[in-house]
């Protein structure tokens, strides 16, 4: 869900409720001097003049994107998140499915601009907590160190460790499981 605020030169405001890129819309309230108003429809909107009348409008999504493109292609790219998986009492090996994803990432990152990155290691649960901590906070920074080299600014990379904590695949503890043997990286 994203809301369009534009100060027009007229004197009002209008806000217009967009679709996420799948195409659901959640719901915006609108308050005034006056009153408020509920947007819960694509492209719907509300007026809102410096008196605080509210007025419902709506418009399709061709003359939004029309009349506010400029602003629409100033929006942020929306995060995207990247597993990485490691062989097993590895924060240095990757799995081989892997590979493929190092790939899509560099590809992302070459064309994103000022990337705000979290990397959080985790584990599964063959370990023990101390073990399991210490080496996903291991994986955490080799992803991280990857990424510095890939050009990324280190104070755009936060790094977090989970160890067993949130099992990918939930299994007894002391049960080897290769999809929680993982780095997830959310670009922002």
């Amino acid at each position: 869900m994203l809301a369009v605020l534009s100060g027009c030169s007229t004197p009002s405001d209008r806000i217009i409720l967009l679709p996420d890129p799948e195409g659901k819309v959640g719901a915006v309230i609108v308050h005034s001097a006056t009153g408020e108003q509920t947007i819960n429809k694509a492209f719907a909107g509300v007026d809102v003049t410096k008196g605080g009348a509210i007025e419902k409008t709506m418009d399709s999504q061709s003359s939004v994107e029309k009349r506010y493109a400029e602003l629409l292609a100033a929006r942020p790219p929306r995060p995207m998140t990247f597993t990485i998986f490691f062989l097993f009492d590895s924060a240095t090996d990757l799995a081989p499915e892997s590979f493929a994803t190092v790939k899509q990432l560099k590809a992302v990152l070459a064309t994103w601009p000022a990337p705000q990155l979290v990397v959080v290691g985790h584990t599964d649960l063959a370990g023990s907590q101390d073990f399991d901590d210490r080496l996903s906070r291991r994986r955490a920074e080799t992803v991280a160190a990857f990424l510095i080299k890939q050009g990324i600014p280190a104070q755009q990379i936060e790094t977090a460790a989970r160890g067993k904590r949130e099992p990918l695949v939930r299994t007894a503890d002391g049960v080897p499981n290769h999809m929680n043997r993982r780095v997830v990286i959310t670009i922002q």
